[in-house]
């Protein structure tokens, strides 16, 4: 069976692309800790641990480092109006960081969508390259119910409480649609919304 270079998940309102949450350069050391939006993480469980899903992700990283990865992802984004970068994982290096703007670039027709917490190595990336239009390169913070990240346009934080800093700006309201999906909403990839907050906490995503 051939593998799909693409990833399509329930909340998405496009495809994205995966990697091992493993692998995680930054987040594989959050996770370990309390009051992070990677403790617990979602991509450490449950249909991510299957063995087909876990094939699929280690495929895509022999393409994502691989030499043919820029032509491969612009032909796979043919059709695309949107797209996610990791719905599981993350950069694994500069060069991979700068081939995902050549990608980009190289796609005008398509939204991209790219959380990261990979902030050092962004930082050495936007030295020497200026986003394209077409992309909102979030930067999420490193712990729940902190302010955004200082040093990027846009960013993302999570919260468990509506009165503090970490909840400004665009709250997602994913966890108030019955299949728990985006819906209609973009303001993920807008770069017309300074941060996104999600919620964290069990009582405030189920709307108590």
């Amino acid at each position: 069976m051939a593998i799909n270079l693409l990833s399509q998940t329930s909340k998405m309102p496009c495809k994205s692309i995966s990697l091992d949450a493993n692998l995680c350069i930054t987040g594989s050391k959050l996770v370990k800790i309390a009051n992070t939006p990677c403790n617990k993480c979602y991509a450490l469980r449950g249909f991510y641990h299957m063995p087909s899903v876990k094939k699929a992700m280690a495929y895509r990283l022999e393409v994502m480092t691989g030499p043919n990865f820029v032509d491969t992802l612009v032909k796979e984004l043919d059709n695309e109006k949107y797209f996610r970068w990791f719905d599981s994982g993350d950069i694994q290096s500069e060069k991979m960081g700068h081939d995902i703007i050549d990608i980009v670039e190289l796609t005008p027709w398509c939204r991209h969508w790219l959380p990261s917490k990979e902030y050092k190595m962004w930082k050495n990336i936007l030295s020497t390259r200026i986003l394209p239009f077409n992309v909102c390169l979030r930067i999420s913070t490193p712990l729940d119910n902190t302010k955004p990240i200082n040093g990027f346009k846009h960013t993302t934080t999570t919260y468990t409480d509506n009165n503090i800093p970490a909840s400004i700006g665009f709250k997602c309201q994913a966890h108030k649609n019955k299949k728990y999906n985006c819906y209609k909403c973009r303001a993920c990839w807008d770069n017309e919304v300074s941060n996104v907050a999600y919620p964290k906490r069990y009582e405030l995503i189920r709307g108590k």
